[in-house]
């Protein structure tokens, strides 16, 4: 009877063992012919997108497959905006403390502390891409200033015309408010609306409109529908390009501008229907759209135009400016002006005949008959093109006439084309304005800036994104390049500011923009960077956050030295263009930095060497965009993704030459249809070889032995995920591994641990809500606590060890900003965030034991090596404390090791297996934790 039980229990056991790999594969064939239907789409779409001069926008079309809903093939935006009024509610507040984020389980009496103490660490003077910004009509001297991050909210500065005036965000409510355009009431300047969504790159969905009638105090969204699905069009006010208020005999008339969504998705239409022209007589409670811009009837659904701008002109006529659809040229929607005197009848005024031009003008504040446009043009022939109108656009001069009396300005540049001064970006940034006081001044931006005196007959360049090609001995001021808004302030109009992919820059005198301080830069605490990963230095004291992060449009930034204002870092821009993935060597020998695809640097630091790891001719164009990379800090050896299932490996790094750097390749075997590298991580465990693991967009997870050697072994190990891994971690040992899931659905878990290694895995979910879940981090110190990096900022658990562990947001005032990267240094206990839209964040790890013990004050500096193999030695200030007593506990808290009357730097040796220790140090009654200890 007992053999016969066993070996039932065993059937039902292999049986649902098999159901469980049998439901797995389905579901993992369903996500492969998910991303063959996208990447059909893709192509298709890449293939519309060059005929019309366009690039495709990589970063999104990468994070789009990294997060669609396996079942659907697109991502699930509505969870979001259901889960942002569950936060503002309160549904998702914490209630137990963290001592990953510096507190301790209990106070002395007892009570929960609850701390979510995230420090903001900047970068201090680096902005991001801003799309608007508005001069406060309240404020009579014309130096308080609204400005919006395409990602990171709306914020104030009292005085931008002082150098060292700061910016502060209105609230964290804002964080992750994707701000495209912002307008004051005339009528009532205390009311304000800001337009959300970026419909240009599709990078950040927006919400409608959001509404203040207190000047900014207080704010309510209007201007919404239920998000809904047909098919794959999703029906939302996603993209509010312009928001123009226009006082009709006092009554305010508020005009709302709405495209679809990006272009470069196939397959998924955000806001189809939602195109088009709106308005509200009534304060926003209702709008009205205008069928004028209705572009196309789809079986009797209407698909309006996609509108670019609006303006009203100085007669209090509207003019209204259009952009391409998302169905390109088969919809008539893009290469049109309109103009209206009632604001209910519009009449095309210009019209292209180019359906795929998105088409930005500006109108003269003296001349209600004349107007400028700037446009993208007629393929590569003709990428740009300008116009002009002095009769109200009965008629009009171009620079494609057959006989032009109007130029374009041809950039000093020497890689930008001379017929092209947005270097084929013209869908992306472009911007035109008149001067208020002279319509015949006329300034323009592209990738740079430049000014016209005689009506666009000729062009001076009064700006310079660098001083490469051609542009050294060029005398104007460096401005980040991607011009995205140009204004005058309505207070003094000898004053401009420029809102680009680097941030706000202003202009003090219109009149001089010889040499370097024609623009000068306003990005003082601006912290809307886009980050994609960051990675702190292994070796740098509580002093020193010392860290690197790759940024969007602004490269990889270093961030170090004594923290300035509001505690930010300033630093430098280490490598310019895109940023990416970061890596630091555990013995200040190195810096990995990374641009697009498969482009990585390794910086030398003992000799200043600096090598390209990659590109090699063969493999520029491969890996990701954003391009999965790693370091085994042990054994210096780079890895990084390649294509398929196949890996880069290059040794050699310690060496003083890129000459001496070994390149190799391997592979983890044939990949499933669509299956890519998603996630890399070394095992700091294993330090007698080299031990990497690897997820894949499908949900394997490999395991790869012996990576040191000419023949590494990948192993695939069996797990129940489905979906894109997003990243792999570890607890105290190589058996605990901790996995996230970034993909959006009601079906998919996010978030998987094992305790064995991964031969077995449990799903970790709780009552986490429906999104995407990029970067884990468990406390080394607690390993019950856990948290993760989401759509909406950091969430945590106090339970992950239970079988539904219950998750919490701890974002602080870094708010529901997307996190993409959480890393952690043991040696200061430090956690730092990496934001996209918010810059970068730290929290430091409480080290308490117990919350009845007295820890005294910090008074080390260093616990060096670390990680060590044996020996350590302690550094710290020696005037305090003459000697001390050592204590090192392991992970569970038991004491494993004592040494009495240790000096500072004297050397003393361990014989601890290797794993993740705590070290304390003693002086008689004060107890001081000094760092956590790795043994390898």
């Amino acid at each position: 009877m007992i053999n016969r039980l066993f070996s039932g229990a065993l059937l039902l056991l292999f049986a649902g063992g098999f159901a469980q790999n049998d439901n797995t594969a389905k579901k993992r064939k369903m996500l492969e012919n998910q991303y063959t239907k996208l990447d059909q789409n893709l192509k298709k779409e890449h293939s519309k997108l060059k005929a019309a001069g366009i690039p495709p926008n990589e970063y999104n079309e990468q994070d789009f497959r990294n997060t669609m809903d396996p079942e659907t093939g697109a991502p699930a935006f509505s969870s979001l905006l259901k889960l942002r009024k569950d936060l503002n509610s309160g549904k998702f507040a914490p209630k137990v403390g963290l001592s990953l984020f510096g507190n301790a389980a209990a106070d002395a009496n007892g009570r929960t502390i609850i701390n979510q103490s995230w420090v903001e660490r900047g970068p201090y003077s680096v902005g991001g891409r801003t799309r608007a910004i508005i001069f406060d009509p309240n404020d009579a001297t014309g130096k308080r200033v609204f400005a919006g991050g395409v990602s990171g909210g709306l914020w104030v500065n009292q005085d931008v015309t002082t150098a060292t005036s700061e910016w502060k965000p209105l609230s964290q409510f804002w964080a992750n408010t994707s701000v495209s355009s912002i307008a004051f009431d005339p009528n009532n300047t205390q009311v304000i609306y800001v337009g959300t969504g970026e419909c240009e790159t599709g990078d950040a969905i927006g919400s409608g409109i959001w509404k203040s009638t207190d000047g900014g105090t207080t704010w309510s969204n209007i201007f919404t529908i239920p998000v809904t699905y047909n098919g794959n069009v999703r029906y939302g006010n996603f993209y509010v390009n312009d928001i123009k208020v226009r006082n009709n005999k006092g009554v305010s008339e508020v005009y709302a501008g709405v495209s679809a969504g990006n272009a470069t998705i196939g397959g998924a239409f955000n806001g189809l229907y939602q195109a088009g022209l709106y308005k509200s007589t009534d304060g926003g409670a209702t709008f009205a759209r205008n069928t004028t811009f209705d572009a196309y009837i789809n079986g009797g659904t209407r698909i309006g135009h996609g509108i670019q701008q609006i303006e009203i002109a100085q007669d209090n006529s509207v003019w209204v400016s259009t952009r391409r659809s998302v169905f390109g040229a088969s919809v008539p929607s893009g290469g049109k002006l309109f103009r209206s005197a009632d604001g209910l009848t519009f009449t095309a005024v210009y019209n292209s005949g180019l359906a795929d031009n998105r088409v930005n003008f500006c109108l003269s504040k003296t001349n209600p008959q004349k107007a400028y446009i700037l446009m993208q043009g007629n393929g590569a022939a003709e990428p740009v093109r300008i116009l002009k109108t002095t009769d109200g656009g009965a008629n009009w001069l171009a620079t494609n006439d057959a006989t032009p009396t109007i130029t374009l300005p041809a950039d000093a540049d020497t890689s930008i084309p001379a017929n092209d001064f947005t270097r084929g970006q013209s869908f992306y940034d472009l911007i035109i304005v008149a001067d208020p006081t002279n319509d015949d001044q006329v300034y323009v931006g592209g990738i740079d800036i430049f000014k016209s005196i005689d009506g666009a007959t000729s062009w001076t360049q009064i700006s310079k994104w660098s001083n490469n090609n051609n542009l050294l001995n060029l005398n104007v001021a460096n401005v980040h390049a991607d011009q995205h808004t140009l204004l005058f302030n309505p207070k003094n109009a000898n004053q401009m500011l420029s809102g680009n992919d680097g941030g706000v820059f202003y202009v003090a005198n219109k009149t001089n923009f010889t040499g370097a301080t024609g623009f000068a830069v306003r990005n003082s605490r601006y912290n809307v960077t886009q980050f994609y990963r960051g990675t702190l230095n292994p070796t740098s004291t509580p002093s020193n956050e010392e860290f690197i992060a790759g940024a969007q449009d602004n490269g990889t930034q270093a961030l170090f030295g004594a923290p300035l204002a509001n505690n930010f870092y300033g630093g430098i821009t280490y490598t310019g263009g895109d940023g990416a993935f970061t890596e630091y060597d555990d013995n200040a020998q190195y810096i990995l930095s990374s641009y697009v695809y498969n482009t990585h640097y390794l910086d030398s630091t003992p000799n200043n060497s600096f090598a390209s790891i990659f590109p090699l001719k063969a493999d520029y164009d491969l890996g990701h965009f954003i391009n999965e990379m790693t370091v085994d800090r042990n054994k210096d050896i780079f890895y990084s993704y390649r294509v398929g299932l196949t890996i880069n490996k290059v040794t050699g790094l310690l060496t003083t030459g890129p000459q001496t750097l070994v390149r190799t390749t391997f592979s983890l075997g044939t990949p499933d249809t669509g299956e890519q590298v998603s996630a890399l991580k070394v095992s700091p465990y294993t330090t007698a070889s080299s031990t990497l693991f690897v997820g894949s967009s499908v949900g394997k997870l490999y395991k790869v032995t012996n990576g040191d050697t000419a023949t590494p072994t990948s192993t695939l190990i069996n797990t129940p995920f489905v979906g894109n891994i997003s990243d792999i971690e570890f607890g105290t040992s190589e058996s605990q591994i901790l996995v996230t899931i970034s993909n959006y659905g009601s079906s998919t878990i996010n978030v998987f641990y094992s305790a064995d290694g991964g031969l077995n895995w449990s799903n970790k979910e709780g009552n986490l809500p429906d999104m995407p879940v990029r970067t884990i981090l468990m406390n080394p110190t607690k390993t019950s606590e856990v948290i993760i990096g989401t759509e909406l900022g950091v969430w945590g658990t106090a339970n992950f060890m239970d079988p539904t562990p219950i998750w919490a947001q701890y974002s602080g005032d870094m708010g529901n900003v997307r996190v993409t990267d959480l890393d952690y240094r043991p040696a200061t206990f430090t956690v730092l965030a990496s934001t996209y839209g918010r810059g970068s964040w730290t929290n430091t790890i409480s080290t308490e034991l117990a919350t009845s013990e007295n820890t005294g004050n910090r008074s080390f500096t260093r616990v060096y090596p670390n990680p060590s193999r044996g020996i350590l030695h302690l550094k710290y200030d020696n005037t305090k404390n003459k000697n001390v007593t050592v204590t090192i506990f392991d992970a569970s808290g038991k004491l494993v090791f004592t040494k009495e009357n240790v000096a500072s730097d004297q050397e003393f040796q361990t014989t601890l297996p290797k794993g993740f220790y705590v070290l304390k140090a003693t002086n008689g009654s004060e107890t001081v934790f000094t760092s956590s200890v790795i043994m390898k």
